[in-house]
């Protein structure tokens, strides 16, 4: 890496300090303290084989798929982009920390700052990969940007800045993937300014061996709109927060969350919407499955603040439980401190229904592929989200196997 500015070399022994005092993210229903978040393995000195990588990502590497990238250990090893990206702004963290550093330092931490938790200090300490995505002003993108982080090397401590000035519009899916024992600290920080609306979709396939810390957050100012699709389909331990900041009147935000948790997995899945200005909306949605020995926990939580009147807080979750051993909590939490407001909660954990699968069983299907069945149906609404068809049928193909598993 080239010479980096000194307020970020400053930032990151802060950071250091700061990792010794600070708690660990509060992931209700899941005891984390020994999870192995502490001690980040250095890359070592080795060249990224492309032609490997690209081999192994294949099965989301559609030739036909338009607007992709493959971000290797920091280091951007393919890139398809379109005419519709003219003008914005795609950078490293190299890059933005030299050739765009000003704009990248005026938002770098703004909505996540490094005083957040533990884990995120950790990131900021460590930070080793990352993307800085700058759309401009009025500029509306119709077409989806797919970016592909793979770990290979050491522990990936990665950061993703979005920044979609006024008026603009932007669609944009992520994967996290590898193939081996690793730890993932993955911190995502989207701005959308007034009027801007981002479009945001994840899908993680990390290893049953990958310890996973993610925080993604974004701030929507005024009639703002932030749409975040999940797809937790991680096969390691995973710590996973999600959360949005209503910052300006009108904003609104929809997060939709899939899961599936297997084997002895655990799975944390925290959303957090809350409301700071009058006249927001925030809609939470979480479906997961658990089976075999697995802890699936959903945290839905929506806050409006005292004097955020004309608010909407909605949220609903739904989990299925494949097992005698398996476990599936979802803890739905409001926290209203104003009147003239909206809110609501649902919540659900139980088996599949044994009167659709009575249904389905005396038509001719197989218990299993009556099981299979509703569990497809109890998923799939949310997988329509995806705009990438390659994307989309790898979802599938995922679901399947676990399901199957």
């Amino acid at each position: 890496m080239t010479q980096l500015p000194n307020w970020f070399n400053e930032m990151q022994k802060t950071a250091l300090d700061k990792m010794k005092t600070l708690a660990l993210p509060k992931a209700d229903g899941t005891v984390i303290k020994k999870w192995a978040f502490d001690q980040p393995e250095m890359r070592q000195e080795m060249k990224v084989n492309q032609e490997d990588v690209l081999s192994a990502l294949t099965f989301l590497n559609d030739e036909a798929e338009k607007n992709m990238m493959i971000v290797c250990d920091g280091e951007i090893i393919y890139k398809k982009l379109t005419e519709a990206f003219d003008g914005v702004t795609i950078a490293t963290l190299e890059e933005a920390l030299t050739t765009y550093e000003e704009l990248f330092k005026s938002h770098l931490m703004s909505v996540v700052p490094m005083e957040e938790n533990q884990l995120v200090a950790t990131n900021v300490a460590h930070l080793n990969s990352g993307l800085f995505i700058h759309i401009p002003k009025n500029k509306v993108i119709e077409e989806c940007l797919n970016v592909i982080y793979v770990q290979m090397n050491g522990s990936l401590m990665n950061r993703t800045l979005v920044v979609a000035e006024p008026n603009s519009q932007f669609k944009y899916i992520e994967n996290y993937y590898n193939q081996s024992q690793a730890m993932i600290n993955a911190v995502s920080e989207v701005v959308v300014l007034d009027n801007a609306q981002v479009e945001y979709a994840a899908m993680d396939r990390l290893h049953e061996q990958t310890t996973v810390y993610q925080c993604r957050k974004a701030s929507v100012s005024s009639n703002g709109r932030f749409l975040l699709s999940l797809g937790a389909l991680n096969d390691g331990n995973t710590v996973s927060e999600n959360l949005v900041d209503l910052n300006g009147q009108g904003a609104s935000a929809w997060v939709k969350t899939v899961a599936i948790a297997e084997g002895g997995q655990k799975q944390n899945i925290t959303i957090n919407i809350e409301h700071h200005a009058p006249y927001t909306e925030g809609h939470i949605v979480n479906h997961g499955v658990s089976k075999d020995a697995a802890q699936l926990t959903f945290n839905g939580i929506g806050k409006i603040n005292k004097g955020m009147r004309g608010s909407n807080a909605q949220q609903e979750s739904r989990a299925m439980i494949l097992s005698e051993t398996a476990r599936a909590d979802a803890n739905p939490i409001l926290l209203i401190d104003e009147y003239d407001v909206q809110a609501g909660h649902a919540a659900g954990v139980g088996k599949v229904d044994e009167e659709q699968l009575y249904y389905l069983m005396s038509r001719g299907l197989t218990r299993q592929a009556a099981e299979i069945l509703i569990i497809h149906g109890f998923l799939m609404p949310f997988i329509e989200d995806i705009q990438s068809e390659s994307i989309k049928a790898e979802f599938v193909k995922v679901i399947e196997r676990k399901i199957n598993a």
